[in-house]
């Protein structure tokens, strides 16, 4: 009968189990100075050892004829252990055994001496499924248990373990395996098992492996049921349905042309050749991390797990992007990723994703605003060009350059009345907590730092200092404008407009003789009562 790989390849020794030296070492020095403990709990992913590392320890405390204070694998101990059936060693599956009842057996059995051995030992998985009734009664037996008694919880989640189990416990963290460790035991495989794998293909494989062994043993296996004993690197991009290097750097550079037709027609491609879109997903989203990590990381090399080759190709098109519009396709391809694995139509939410990506100059999210700030700052900056820029602004949401004119300082407007509004702070403060209620925190992030300055038929004007520009930013952007109104309209009553100043703005602003246009704005937006043009002394 075949067994699979990761099953024939689980270590049977503390120095084959990969990437946890540090665990293993400890455990191989209380075994030898005789301070094991009574509770051990092992956290940690999938794939990274815990449970193996349990059963080696398990047979390593009961051995008969232990190496080196490794389990022997040939006295009866051992045998049993590894068959499944000692009497000794009990693997329980909390997902399945996560009730009271189970735990009040596993009580009631401790209390007899081991058969074979010198300790029982209870190896309970995923202990974090137990269920609370069932964590209090293991609990006092957790802490008091009989001497040679061994209990070795392991879980992938061990924030939902209750903190007076935890404290009971020793704690090993079981880290993520590197690509490099990946890469070597899988080497050490493929010479035992006579397969013929390119290092690219490895390389691949322990990629997307995210960091489990157990991951990486299956993908190799399940390459060399598909290919036979030779593995290249197209063979296991088609066993795990993902795309090469070479597509995602024509939709990316098809994004930055703003050409949508490229872009279906290349989602198209990938339909056909029956590639997963919610694979494809994520690889460009890969793809677009890469593109960043060149931007900000001196040593690229450090933080992406690519060629050399393909690192100078990512170099070349990172120059071509900004990093403000990188950001804006992460956050873009983010939101998607979430959405895309519910849908039954994931093409369908990909397509509209890169549409959006495409279209730069329509986003009107601040991610846009932003990529496209930079976008016009670098192509002014542009020795081509001529011209220089250190900030552009939105005026009127459009964004322009102008060199302010002389100005001849004869008169200045001031607005009576610019301290906070008393009669509104307090149905202010009852507007924020509603919207804290109804779960709209980046509304009520935007408005916080402003403050309310002028109620006036149906108008909120709110101030914000010249350092919070960003909210005041987001505020003049009309869908969260209109989106803030119309909850203001729904708790004040009646149809709240929401207008935005900086401090000061039209408090003591020295105009030119015969300047109506700011006069005339003032006033409309706080009230003819409240603007006075006075002459300056």
């Amino acid at each position: 009968m075949y067994m699979a790989l990761y099953r024939k390849w689980r270590p049977k020794s503390f120095e084959d189990v990969f990437g946890q030296e540090n665990i293993t070492k400890t455990i191989k020095n209380e075994i030898k100075t005789h301070r094991i403990s009574h509770a051990y709990l092992f956290c940690g992913t999938r794939g990274t050892g815990k449970t193996s590392t349990a059963k080696i320890f398990a047979k390593a405390v009961n051995c008969m004829n232990p190496i080196d204070f490794n389990p022997c694998d040939e006295c009866e101990s051992c045998k049993s252990i590894n068959e499944g059936n000692s009497i000794d060693v009990f693997e329980i599956d909390a997902a399945s055994n996560r009730g009271i009842d189970d735990i009040r057996d596993l009580r009631e059995a401790v209390r007899f001496a081991p058969t074979m051995g010198k300790y029982k030992v209870y190896i309970i998985d995923e202990v974090h499924m137990l269920t609370n009734e069932a964590f209090n009664a293991l609990l006092k037996t957790l802490e008091e248990p009989p001497e040679f008694v061994l209990f070795i919880l392991a879980t992938t989640e061990p924030h939902k373990l209750p903190a007076t189990i935890l404290s009971r416990c020793q704690r090993f963290d079981f880290k993520r395996i590197s690509v490099e460790d990946i890469i070597r035991r899988l080497e050490m495989v493929c010479e035992e098992e006579e397969l013929s794998v390119e290092p690219s293909a490895l390389r691949l494989i322990a990629r997307n492996s995210d960091g489990a062994l157990r991951d990486a043993l299956s993908i190799l296996d399940q390459c060399s049921v598909f290919t036979g004993q030779q593995i290249s690197y197209d063979d296991v991009l088609q066993v795990l349905g993902i795309v090469n290097n070479e597509l995602l750097f024509k939709i990316s550079q098809a994004i930055l042309k703003e050409d949508c037709a490229e872009t279906i027609l290349l989602v198209e491609e990938l339909s056909s050749g029956g590639k997963d879109m919610n694979q494809f997903i994520k690889d460009l989203l890969t793809h677009y991390r890469n593109l960043l990590m060149t931007k900000v990381v001196e040593k690229v090399e450090d933080v992406v797990e690519m060629t050399k080759e393909a690192i100078e190709l990512l170099k070349s098109q990172a120059q071509t992007y900004t990093k403000e519009n990188i950001i804006r396709c992460i956050n873009i391809l983010s939101e998607v990723e979430n959405t895309a694995k519910w849908s039954s139509q994931p093409r369908i939410m990909l397509e509209v994703a890169l549409v959006k990506m495409c279209k730069m100059e329509s986003d009107s999210t601040i991610d846009g605003f932003q990529a496209r700030l930079s976008k016009l700052e670098n192509l002014l900056n542009n020795p081509a060009t001529g011209l220089s820029v250190t900030r552009l602004d939105y005026i009127d949401k459009e964004m322009i350059i102008k060199e302010a004119p002389p100005v001849k300082k004869e008169k200045k407007i001031r607005i009576k009345g610019m301290e906070a509004a008393p009669e509104i702070i307090e149905k202010w403060n009852g507007f924020m907590q509603d919207l804290k209620a109804k779960g709209k925190i980046k509304l009520r992030t935007y408005l916080a730092t402003g403050k309310p300055i002028k109620n006036d038929s149906g108008s909120i004007i709110i101030s914000y200092a010249k350092t919070d520009d960003f909210c005041k930013l987001a505020l003049d952007n009309s869908n969260i404008k209109n989106e803030i109104e119309e909850l203001a309209s729904q708790y004040f009553g009646g149809n709240i407009k929401i207008n935005t100043v900086f401090d000061g703005e039209y408090d003591n602003v020295k105009l030119d003789e015969g300047e109506i246009d700011i006069v005339q704005k003032a006033k409309d937006l706080f009230g003819e009562d409240l603007v006075e043009v006075i002459e300056e002394e």
